[in-house]
């Protein structure tokens, strides 16, 4: 075990050499004894350990003639990796260590692989004249000089394979350590390197890093201070510095909170480095549609995005964009975080925000948000056309764009919600600032359905009333009734009831106020669902019977069923469990005939709960099953562990534990993962029943 909690593979085979050294005095290559070069740069202090990287390049040092390509993002700590590996390991490699800077990402030129060999060459005192402006002759005369050595190179910065693959010794005893910002994926397809991406510390490394170098011992203030610098080690490094001279942590936390100052705080106090500029190196090097397609995607509001969102945002076709990525990602600028879905780091988004105002024009970001904004649109209509093909959706403009390939089925539309969903919800946030009222209402309605299906209310909320006031500011009654339906909806669903009362009656008098009959009938259907909620029972079947009327004799048979179901319901409260069972089976009926799954399936519930309650219970299980196999279909996940539940009792009831004990299981795990308080009801229902409630 060593000094930093490694395990040095090679350690025997180390002292071996060591001893050959000792006894031939050097590096010998014929009668002409090497100088043995030591050209390691110093290395950092206080350098937090790797241990994983370190056990790792152990292993790789002790193969034969063995290549590892470190790579990351800038500030991520690379060379000062390299660099401390390589001094903590020197005496494995008793010939020498060569070292160059390979200026691959630095305010100079690059390097050229001519160059480092005439150091190389002079450091092993051979004389590279009759090779000189001859690479291949260079690149085989230092091959030859290190045949048969222990000799470590190691070739930090590289821009590029070709940078490197000339430095490559090809004596079994050598080892190359190469760091770049680019993956190099040349070097490990053709030349065997073996990749070793690092990332950025974890937290209490990082806070323990700022702790040794600024003297501060305020953890959560570090804590927070060293997230805000994205756990890189020199942004970190730079913050310490800051932080050395303040006396509060304070006010550095809060100018690294605001991106727009987050670049000129992470600069040091003597001007000699700044993150801007060590960002800089890597941008600039970038061919000119992955620059611009690096500016725009700063654009996106989300914490991260899908190739599709990408491309719709810097207006390429997606072949075209997911190659782009990929380059962006291989040099380091993007990462790729799982599903096809990239993000930056926090401080690269901040220098792209700033690439991207200085070199984009006001109109060509407008156009690549309208883009991004009516492809999300027009994809979260396509979800809701899988998820609720019945209902009434959102009008859009499509013109001569055919919109996105519709959804194979609810399980793809409910995943691509759930990835996509906290960029949905900033996207509406941007059309608000951007004035686009349009996409401001027809964003969060068209989105409603998945919500309440997800049990996503507190979102439901929020963006229904953002979808309110831009239907106001449109000047459209039609879709502020819409909008302010999906509100009160929300409400009640929140338990808010009398405020849900206030925004149904409000789109009643704007429905009537337009005369659209349809909206009249769903603003009174609302309302009287309201009502059963607060318990006023009469006055809530009134209404609905109401509603009913004006949906006959439009010839809404759908509508007429979900009216039909909420009857049922209100005769079932009101003790009259006959009229209920009608009720019910006349709403099964019609949704059966206008292919209303989700109404299908409460009507069916419904007939369970009449059957449950006159003692039924053999018909109660069956019309539970029923409906937990439609609400299954439909990805109704919340109602299918409602109706899981009732069934899991009525079997308990007729004696069937084991099939009591799976269909309360479910439940329970579905209420988990919904994290609705209902879940308590099931386990002690669980627990009672004789399983396991865990």
């Amino acid at each position: 075990m060593t000094a930093d909690g490694s395990t040095n593979a090679f350690a025997g085979k180390a002292t071996h050499v060591v001893q050959a050294a000792n006894i031939y005095g050097g590096v010998n290559s014929g009668q002409h004894v090497l100088p043995v070069p030591r050209q390691l740069p110093r290395a950092a202090t206080h350098f937090t350990d790797r241990t994983d990287t370190f056990s790792r390049l152990d292993e790789l040092g002790a193969a034969d003639n063995g290549i590892a390509m470190i790579s990351g993002p800038a500030g991520v700590g690379k060379s000062a990796l390299a660099v401390h590996w390589a001094h903590s390991r020197k005496e494995a490699f008793p010939d020498g260590q060569l070292y160059v800077n390979l200026c691959g990402y630095d305010q100079r030129a690059p390097l050229r692989p001519e160059d480092v060999l005439h150091g190389f060459l002079s450091a092993l005192d051979a004389s590279s004249d009759r090779a000189v402006g001859d690479l291949d002759a260079m690149s085989a005369l230092f091959r030859s000089l290190v045949h048969g050595k222990r000799l470590l190179v190691v070739a930090d910065n590289a821009s590029s394979a070709d940078q490197v693959r000339p430095l490559l010794p090809s004596s079994p005893g050598c080892f190359t350590l190469v760091t770049s910002r680019s993956r190099l994926g040349s070097l490990t397809a053709v030349d065997g390197a073996t990749p070793l991406p690092v990332r950025p510390l974890d937290t209490p490394q990082a806070v323990q890093l700022f702790q040794r170098l600024s003297g501060h011992q305020d953890t959560r203030g570090a804590t927070e201070l060293v997230l805000r610098c994205g756990r890189m080690p020199l942004f970190v490094r730079i913050a310490a510095e800051r932080a050395s001279a303040a006396t509060y942590l304070s006010e550095l936390v809060e100018d690294l909170t605001r991106d727009s100052d987050r670049l000129e705080t992470l600069s040091t106090l003597d001007d000699g480095m700044e993150a801007r500029m060590v960002l800089s190196w890597s941008y600039r090097g970038l061919p000119s549609s992955v620059g611009r397609a690096f500016r725009l995607l700063a654009l996106h509001a989300g914490p991260d995005f899908s190739v599709p969102a990408a491309a719709a945002l810097i207006g390429r076709p997606e072949n075209e964009t997911r190659r782009i990525l990929e380059k962006l990602g291989a040099v380091n600028m993007l990462e790729e975080v799982g599903g096809r879905r990239y993000r930056y780091h926090d401080v690269l988004r901040d220098y792209a925000r700033e690439r991207m105002e200085e070199e984009e024009t006001p109109s060509e970001r407008l156009s690549a948000l309208r883009r991004e904004l009516s492809y999300y649109l027009r994809k979260v209509d396509a979800c809701d056309r899988v998820l609720a093909p019945e209902r009434q959706h959102v009008p859009l403009d499509h013109g001569t764009d055919q919109g996105p390939a519709p959804f194979p089925g609810p399980d793809a539309a409910l995943a691509w919600c759930d990835a996509e969903l906290p960029s949905l919800v900033r996207a509406v946030d941007q059309a608000v600032e951007l004035g686009f009222d349009d996409v401001a209402w027809k964003l969060p309605v068209a989105l409603v359905y998945f919500l309440r299906l997800q049990r996503r209310d507190t979102y439901r909320l929020e963006l229904s009333a953002i979808a309110v006031d831009a239907a106001r500011r449109e000047g459209d009654p039609w879709a502020e009734t819409w909008s302010l339906i999906c509100l009160g909806g929300a409400e009640s669903d929140l338990k808010r009831h009398e405020d849900a009362l206030g925004h149904f009656t409000e789109a009643l008098r704007i429905s009537r106020e337009i005369q659209d009959r349809r909206w009249e009938a769903i603003s009174i259907y609302n309302l009287a669902w309201t009502l059963r909620l607060l318990g006023r029972h009469a006055e809530a079947l009134e209404q609905q019977r109401q509603a009913l009327v004006i949906q006959q004799e439009s010839g809404d048979r759908r509508s007429a069923s979900i009216t039909l179901t909420e009857i049922g319901a209100l005769e079932l409260n009101l003790g009259r469990p006959d009229r209920a069972y009608n009720e019910f089976e006349r709403a099964l009926a019609g949704a059966r005939v206008a292919a209303d799954l989700p109404t299908e399936a409460k009507s069916l519930h419904g007939m369970a709960d009449v059957c449950r309650i006159v003692g039924r219970t053999n018909e109660a299980i069956e019309w539970y099953r029923q409906a937990v196999d439609v609400r299954h279909r439909v990805g109704d996940r919340f109602g299918l562990a409602c109706s899981l539940f009732e069934l899991g009792k009525q079997l308990a009831t007729a004696g069937r534990q084991a099939e009591a004990g799976q269909a309360l299981t479910q439940a329970v795990v579905i209420l988990d993962d919904l994290k609705d308080p209902l879940v308590v009801d099931v386990r002690r229902c669980l627990a009672d029943n004789g399983g396991d409630a865990d």
